[in-house]
């Protein structure tokens, strides 16, 4: 597979979904403005025939989610698939392969902390042995928990509390390699090194330690909102809910026994787009 165009948008289509059960109108029309400029450009710069769409936790969890697939259908001709955690791990998965150096006999743990869930799925080389679907995610934690500026210890300790309850609950199990996707990964490891948010592509690839990924939990938790919002690494949109990504990221890392994290910038996108693009599949 070969990359033309990555383009990325922070829509916070899940605010509040934990709390209401619903999608808000205006996070539905900040996705359904995300998509448009996605799709807008596939087709016009790349001649692009079919598009692949999917919705995960917030979908997943909103009682009025066809409003969104109908609009999706209705204004861009594009089909949202929501899909259950399952099959959102098996995808976070194998989009991870690609872009990880491993062999068959290696075995690999793969952490995707989403905004309303997150998913842990292991196996050995590019066989997926297990996989469990957390309902914890960034914003579903913050929302949940961290309510003063900057976070409370009572705040912090009962969302990491969350966060074991959830593990224990799941049957979660971690072996090998302890490799972490997208978003909070390279959000935290951009951090760690002081990357301005346009590098943060640069963490793609490299490794944390586990003492530096709790270090910046830590920092981030410690700071307001207002500070973060200037601290290098931290893209803009994630300021609020870093610091419990952050610590949800680090709170796994420690049940896991990881000394080191592999930082990768695939997931689900990738996964789908592997799929789609596999023989008799019908292409994308």
């Amino acid at each position: 597979m070969r990359v033309l165009d990555d383009l990325g948008h922070i829509t916070r289509l899940g605010r509040g979904v934990d709390a209401r059960g619903r999608l808000a109108d205006d996070a539905m029309d900040r996705a359904m403005s995300a998509m448009r400029d996605v799709v807008e450009h596939a087709r016009a710069t790349h001649g692009v025939r079919a598009i692949v769409a999917v919705g995960t936790s917030a979908m997943r969890d909103a009682t009025n989610r066809e409003v969104m697939i109908e609009r999706a259908s209705r204004e861009l001709g594009v089909a949202i698939e929501v899909i259950d955690g399952a099959r959102e791990a098996k995808l976070a998965f194998r989009g991870a392969l690609p872009l990880v150096p491993i062999d068959d006999r290696e075995e690999i743990t793969v952490v995707d902390v989403g905004g309303g869930s997150t998913e842990i799925a292991s196996g050995r080389g590019a066989r997926l042995a297990r996989s469990v679907s957390l309902d914890v995610g960034s914003v579903r934690l913050f929302e949940r928990h961290l309510r003063a500026d900057p976070p409370s210890r009572a705040q912090i300790d009962a969302l990491i509390a969350d966060v074991d309850r959830a593990i224990d609950a799941s049957g979660a199990r971690f072996a090998g390699s302890f490799v972490a996707l997208a978003g909070t990964a390279c959000t935290v490891a951009a951090v760690a090194r002081g990357i301005d948010p346009e590098g943060a592509n640069a963490v793609h690839g490299t490794s944390l330690s586990r003492d530096a990924l709790h270090d910046v939990a830590v920092r981030l938790a410690s700071m307001r909102i207002d500070e973060r919002r200037t601290t290098p690494g931290v893209p803009p949109g994630r300021e609020d809910v870093v610091a419990a990504g952050a610590l949800l990221l680090d709170r796994i890392a420690e049940r896991a026994g990881a000394s080191s994290i592999e930082i990768s910038n695939g997931g689900v996108r990738w996964g789908l787009a592997l799929e789609r693009l596999a023989p008799g599949a019908g292409g994308c």
